[in-house]
């Protein structure tokens, strides 16, 4: 996974240790095989390599240049998802607004609410909520899958500060507190991280009817 270099030290180095202690946990709990975050320029940097890039929003997130937007819209084209995370602790939305400025020569499809139906809730582990550093706020997905990449959305946005949740230092202890749910939100953050990774993966397999027996059945336990 990559994540877009913001050039505020305290925001890249919780963008670094949050993907590291994230592929720490992925790699721990799933066949899957995550090597270390990269810092990436996306003026410079081949995006092609990176199923997911991990964007946090600041208060200094310029906005995207329209030949970098032209760049961001083919990886999008070709499959690509940028997770766009603002940070902000906003309850029922994120700041709309403030993205809209940010991308607007990127084409941001049509979003919703992720639905209590989605792959997502249910890529790896059950969810039913979302939550990071905070808790309460939703998570947000394009209103109809594309077609490209099996149907995994292109963008994807929060405000939940997913990668302060996910960071550890090099003892694998936790940098930054969780609230209000302490570690148990904790616990929940990473298996968001998870799905993220494995919805990113493997697409929309979760979706065949041939699942849904199991999924009753646990949810039911």
């Amino acid at each position: 996974i990559a994540y877009v270099k913001t050039g505020i030290r305290a925001v890249d180095e919780t963008s670094r240790a949050g993907l590291s202690g994230l592929a720490f946990i992925v790699n721990r709990r799933t066949a899957v095989e995550m090597g270390e975050p990269m810092a990436i320029d996306l003026n410079t940097q081949e995006l092609s390599y990176f199923p997911i890039i991990y964007w946090p929003v600041t208060d200094y997130t310029p906005v995207i240049p329209s030949d970098t937007a032209a760049k961001l819209n083919k990886y999008l084209r070709s499959g690509g998802t940028i997770f766009f995370d603002t940070r902000d602790q906003s309850g029922a939305s994120f700041d709309a607004e403030r993205l809209e400025v940010i991308s607007r020569y990127l084409d941001v499809p049509p979003l919703r609410a992720v639905p209590s139906d989605h792959v997502l809730t249910r890529a790896y582990y059950l969810l039913r909520e979302f939550p990071g550093r905070w808790a309460g706020g939703r998570l947000w997905v394009e209103r109809r899958g594309s077609g490209l990449n099996d149907g995994v959305s292109s963008i994807i946005v929060g405000a939940n500060d997913w990668a302060a949740a996910w960071a550890l230092d090099d003892s694998r202890k936790p940098l930054y507190p969780v609230v209000p749910g302490g570690e148990r939100q904790r616990e929940t953050a990473f298996r968001v991280g998870i799905n993220l990774v494995m919805y990113a993966l493997s697409g929309n397999y979760k979706a065949d009817q041939v699942h849904v027996p199991t999924i009753i059945r646990r949810l039911g336990q």
